[in-house]
């Protein structure tokens, strides 16, 4: 136990001098009311609970219910968070006329790049044991991926949700087109060295945490998952000893407590001052015990943060990785013709840095990494041109070529695809789907058609744009 907590609580049950003790109070910040614009109509969903959304009902399933909760905060633009919802929680739907809807469809997609992704539960996850003679010990099967995970169960929920997480995410900025598609495989590791060696015994030498196997649909993955479940594990058996012992000194407490009532009222004090002592007495141990489930609070709060701490390079390739599956699988399957790679790989990083609040996922954040080598090199006098940009080929993306190169392509395309997608929004299903079209038409021909200027014109604008950008 706790030294310190040990000697206060000591001091309660020997009924020795009173402690008068603080702690500080968490006051939650009251979240601004949920209301649209004046003109805009919202739908309105009510769940069992009491708890109330307003937004747009965007998809339902058998298990699931998608709701995007719209936000009009004073001084701030208008915001989205997409709820998961299962079906049976819900009290009440109160639709739109086909008219209103449509009109909050427009308003939610022109928000589509700050909508923020809630988390789905971890215990809704249907993960299934793996037949013992696999070299897995977890199954999962959902509408985006398929997935095998040596990790512990806890870890691989938490997996899960969050890959789910980027997926709604891709669907958010570009919804599919095509509802045919071949299964995406993850294979999950717990430890880096695990993920490594299977790595070389498919030939592979890389220190991505992740790894797309195009022709295969498949991405592995590896962090190190076990020793963190070793560890929460360690965490969480010394918590339930702290509350044993809290029990135990509780019993203790309360038998004393009572002892010295009838101690004090021998001596002639009377029944008033006996409960004011009684309750002072009383009012100190319940501060030391609620001082001690936040701390027993915070340190699981530090825990999640340590769980994002082991998991985040892993995720950040992961959500680049699978963004290729997603766009050559749920958007362009029927396609002859490869993505231009610099559109590839740009969107793949906007996607790459989503941004964690709470249990909700962000993507408009500007991916630091690129933003930096692309400004110190649109201020440099040999900076590269948007026209070299847009017919650049694979092999300027490879890393087989010098770092240099290989990171000036990759801040590039990322400054580009940023700037179209979460700037300018000029990338909305429909432009996408016309620009990846087959065409006879040059690559810059059809990149100015997309703009609707001149390149010279936009590559001004944007390099201005992102010279002035912030970093995160």
């Amino acid at each position: 136990m706790n030294t310190h907590r040990h000697q206060i609580i000591q001091s309660l049950l020997d009924c020795g001098c009173l402690l008068w003790l603080t702690c500080g109070m968490v006051a939650a910040q009251e979240a601004a009311p949920n209301i649209g614009a004046a003109t805009l109509q919202l739908e309105t969903i009510s769940l069992k609970n009491g708890t109330s959304y307003r937004g747009l009902l965007q998809s339902k399933g058998r298990d699931e219910i998608e709701f995007v909760e719209i936000f009009r905060r004073p001084g701030m633009p208008m915001s989205a968070t997409v709820r998961l919802i299962d079906p049976a929680q819900v009290r009440q739907y109160v639709p739109l006329p086909a008219a209103e809807r449509q009109l909050l469809t427009e308003q939610i997609h022109r928000l589509r790049h700050r909508v923020a992704i809630e988390a789905g539960n971890q215990q809704r996850v249907m993960l299934v044991a793996a037949p013992a003679n696999r070299p897995y010990t977890w199954e999962y099967s959902g509408p985006w991926f398929q997935l095998t995970s040596t990790a512990d169960n806890e870890s691989t929920r938490r997996c899960i949700v969050r890959i789910d997480q980027i997926f709604r995410a891709y669907r958010q900025l570009i919804p599919s087109t095509n509802d045919d598609h071949r299964p995406l495989r993850i294979v999950l590791y717990g430890s880096v060295d695990e993920y490594q060696t299977v790595l070389r015994t498919l030939g592979i030498e890389i220190e991505n945490l992740a790894f797309y196997a195009a022709r295969e649909n498949t991405i592995f993955a590896g962090a190190e998952l076990a020793s963190y479940s070793r560890r929460l594990q360690s965490i969480r058996d010394a918590h339930q000893e702290t509350l044993r012992e809290l029990d135990t000194d509780a019993e203790r407490f309360r038998g004393q407590l009572k002892a010295f009532s009838e101690k004090l009222a021998k001596q002639g004090f009377d029944r008033e001052q006996i409960k004011e002592e009684m309750a002072r007495r009383n009012a100190a141990w319940n501060r030391e015990t609620l001082l001690l489930e936040r701390q027993i609070s915070e340190t699981d709060r530090r825990n999640d943060a340590s769980f994002a701490e082991v998991t985040s390079l892993m995720f950040r390739r992961l959500y680049h990785e699978a963004f290729h599956a997603y766009l050559a699988d749920w958007f362009v399957a029927d396609r002859t013709a490869p993505v231009d790679r610099w559109l590839n790989e740009g969107l793949a990083q906007i996607f790459e840095v989503g941004q964690l609040d709470g249990d909700t996922l962000r993507i408009d954040t500007p991916n630091a990494t690129a933003l930096a080598r692309l400004q110190r090199d649109l201020a440099s006098t040999n900076s590269l041109a948007l026209a070299d940009l847009l017919v650049s080929t694979d092999r300027d993306f490879l890393a087989a070529h010098a770092h240099i190169t290989t990171a000036r392509h990759y801040a590039y395309a990322w400054g580009l695809a940023y700037y179209l997608t979460i700037e300018k929004q000029l990338l909305t299903p429909e432009s996408l789907a016309s620009f990846l079209a087959p065409s006879e038409r040059s690559k810059l021909d059809r990149f100015e058609t997309l703009i609707g200027k001149p390149l010279r014109e936009f590559e001004f604008e944007w390099r201005a744009a992102m010279l002035k950008l912030s970093p995160p």
